[in-house]
């Protein structure tokens, strides 16, 4: 299946397997309440835990998001690439409720720019989380992801080459703190 076949189903409300450079990720329209709704129940996530934002570069991010100054740094350094920055979310967004969390009074979102091919090919931000059951390891391989998942997806992509198995490294940038909430695959500087 090409991604011009799986992004027409993932703006259909439909959930996608597709392999960043670091595991394998479920994906869907951030803009779809249900298809969001789907992911959480095919991994059994507590809604508590919000999913990151999928952009296809920083443009599309600052449509979305703040960028402080040491945010549009990290993004420009590191983008594409296994890092996820969280900034404070703009106001109106049609976002789904479960891709923003909150820091202090500020609304914020996660996002990801991975080093994918499919990624160029996004006509719209998605909803991405690694694709295993809740407390289960990642999936670097499409067939234990197939195996997983494979009757719930409307769509499936397998990686090129072997994926890193490294998780993304996170980091804030809200109220011009920065801070690292996971370690992983990108080194960042304070």
């Amino acid at each position: 299946m090409d991604f011009t076949e799986i992004n027409t189903r993932l703006m259909a409300g439909g959930v996608a397997l597709l392999p960043t450079e670091t595991v394998y990720g479920l994906a869907c329209s951030a803009e779809n309440s249900a298809a969001v709704d789907k992911i959480y129940a095919m991994k059994g996530r507590d809604f508590e835990k919000t999913l990151a934002v999928c952009v296809k570069n920083l443009e599309e991010a600052q449509k979305y998001g703040v960028f402080t100054p040491k945010a549009l740094e990290l993004a420009k350094a590191h983008w594409p690439g296994s890092l996820t920055l969280i900034v404070e979310a703009k106001d109106d967004l049609m976002i789904v409720e479960n891709c923003f969390g909150e820091t202090g009074d500020k609304l914020t979102i996660a996002f990801r720019c991975p080093d994918a091919v499919w990624r160029k090919h996004l006509t719209g931000p998605l909803a991405l989380t690694s694709a295993n059951r809740s407390g289960d390891k990642d999936c670097v391989f499409y067939d234990d992801a197939m195996e997983t998942f494979g009757e719930a997806l409307d769509a499936s992509l397998m990686a090129e080459a072997p994926l890193s198995g490294m998780p993304s490294t996170i980091v804030s940038t809200v109220n011009n703190k920065v801070k690292i909430f996971r370690h992983g695959s990108v080194k960042v500087a304070l």
